[in-house]
């Protein structure tokens, strides 16, 4: 019997205010509603809606400015659409991990000769805050940290042909990543990974680079693996 994923709020809240956003066919650069305004239009909880939208600016589409609002970043993510039923999740995350592989083994390539001081900075606030909320035991909280990690190298790379693939695909892969066969534990032993990687790029170290990114993916892989049939 397939096991049925439980969508999280974060991630049902973040389908909704899409849905608003291509509704109201609102641009790149135009600005939402306040947050008070959203709970209203969308009646969902402000803190789901509060997730939501950290969900969503790690997807790079939308950006938070204090002080003025939140707007439309980029509607890029939005365009591609891939909808299909996941009959086997190990076969598909493994497939899905083939994939992230190779888009995110080259991001991190030009990561590490073009990530700026602010860059680096963005990686490893992430990272920070990954450990903090896991010791918080805030796990989806953690899981957004991580996926903002990834989200700072793809933007690292300088590349926005590149950064807008992944994000086109990332979003139907995250529905899946973020808590495979209901382990939210899963990846944890991937971490001590991405400081190594972290580390790398601050020394705009290649070979040191695409090793500890190597190392991540096998931990990865084998966690995946490791997963008995249901």
């Amino acid at each position: 019997m397939k096991a049925i994923r439980k969508k999280r709020l974060s991630e049902i809240g973040a389908k909704e205010i899409k849905d608003y956003i291509k509704r109201e066919n609102l641009q790149s650069g135009d600005k939402l509603p306040s947050v008070a305004e959203l709970v209203d239009i969308l009646q969902i909880g402000r803190s789901s809606l509060r997730e939501a939208l950290q969900l969503l600016e790690t997807q790079g589409a939308i950006e938070v400015l204090n002080g003025k609002g939140t707007f439309i970043k980029d509607i890029k993510p939005f365009q591609i659409q891939m909808a299909f039923e996941v009959e086997d999740e190990k076969n598909f995350l493994l497939e899905a991990l083939e994939v992230r592989e190779a888009l995110e083994g080259k991001a991190v390539q030009l990561a590490v000769r073009a990530a700026s001081e602010e860059d680096i900075k963005s990686m490893d606030f992430h990272l920070k805050q990954y450990v903090q909320f896991i010791n918080e035991g805030k796990r989806e909280q953690a899981n957004l940290a991580d996926a903002g990690f990834h989200q700072a190298i793809y933007r690292a790379s300088n590349n926005p042909l590149l950064e807008s693939m992944i994000d086109s695909v990332w979003e139907t892969f995250h529905q899946f990543w973020n808590v495979p066969f209901g382990k939210d534990d899963i990846f944890d032993k991937s971490y001590p990974h991405h400081e190594t990687l972290l580390e790398a790029i601050k020394e705009t170290d290649e070979r040191k680079a695409q090793a500890a990114f190597q190392r991540i993916i096998k931990s990865v892989r084998d966690s995946i693996t490791e997963v008995k049939a249901l």
